[in-house]
């Protein structure tokens, strides 16, 4: 039935997380995580919610970094020039 609905319980969706559920619980009351809770007493998680959720803050690797910096010191050279001119 899980599959037809595509929600998880609450028990369902800590093991997806790999959180404890009394952890999801706390992240529920703070309204830290999404969830529906349609009859007022059973809450549900959708798996996109929640892969939204896991993917929310990524931290780049020092690659994506380097190439960033980069990109940025050709782009803003001739700023650079002119602060480094007037010092």
């Amino acid at each position: 039935m899980e599959s037809e609905r595509n929600l998880m319980t609450t028990t369902e969706a800590a093991r997806y997380l790999g959180l404890k559920p009394s952890y999801l619980y706390k992240m529920m009351m703070r309204r830290a995580i999404p969830y529906y809770k349609p009859g007022g007493k059973l809450c549900f998680f959708a798996k996109e919610d929640l892969d939204a959720w896991l993917k929310r803050v990524r931290v780049k690797s020092q690659v994506e970094i380097d190439s960033e910096a980069s990109h940025y010191l050709v782009t803003h050279e001739k700023n650079i020039c002119l602060l480094l001119y007037i010092v």
